[in-house]
């Protein structure tokens, strides 16, 4: 596996994880950092977009076929009974 593979790739997920939800990764740390890399290859097997998966699982194997591991989907937000977070004030 050569730098310019793992940068490339990396540059990939970052264009993707922008677009899908926003997310920003540091693609450089990224090729660089394997621990970095197999972070936002956890983060990014979450993302619904067939394309982002692809993506993860052609680096994972540049990584050496270490298995991702998903997070579960986060439960919906529990109601705020007494109303303590709810936003105060007006926008000007």
């Amino acid at each position: 596996m050569t730098q310019a593979e793992r940068f490339s790739l990396a540059t990939h997920l970052y264009v993707r994880l922008r677009r899908s939800s926003g997310r920003v990764v540091d693609a450089v740390w990224m090729a660089q950092n394997d621990d970095y890399a197999r972070e936002i290859l956890r983060l990014a097997a979450n993302d619904p977009d067939p394309e982002t998966r692809n993506l993860v699982e052609r680096f994972q194997a540049l990584l050496g076929n270490r298995p991702v591991q998903r997070k579960p989907a986060p439960a919906a937000a529990a109601a705020d009974p007494d109303g303590s977070q709810h936003y105060v004030g007006t926008l000007r």
